[in-house]
């Protein structure tokens, strides 16, 4: 329940078809940057060049598991703002869908009234 219900206010949402289009494309491009990033992400498992010394490997591992593998890792963080993304660009192209059926049916029941001679 938003907080608006809360006090009774009706809520409602409506999304002009132009702009959901505009959305869908931005989200397509803004999925397609964090695949390239969770790549490029997925490459940083193994990192070098922190010397032979115990404290050397041990951050070495530290920065390889923060890339992939560890808690919270990039590519998992990446991987669930994907999700969302494409989540996102479900609800935008399904505003697109049911404006269109809408406006196929205003056109359907316009074109069966009958028109006076």
């Amino acid at each position: 329940m938003s907080s608006f219900e809360s006090y009774g206010a009706e809520v409602s949402f409506s999304l002009d078809p132009d702009t959901a289009r505009l959305l869908v494309t931005a989200c397509g491009e803004y999925r397609m940057t964090l695949e390239h990033l969770s790549v490029a992400a997925g490459k940083l498992s193994w990192v070098g060049g922190f010397g032979t010394l115990e404290s050397g490997r041990a951050l070495q591992v530290k920065f390889e598991e923060k890339a992939v593998g560890g808690p919270d890792a990039l590519v998992d963080v990446l991987a669930s703002h994907i999700a969302v993304v494409e989540a996102m660009q479900a609800q935008f192209q399904a505003c697109i869908d049911n404006a269109l059926d809408q406006e196929s049916s205003n056109v359907s029941t316009l074109r069966s009234i009958d028109q006076p001679n």
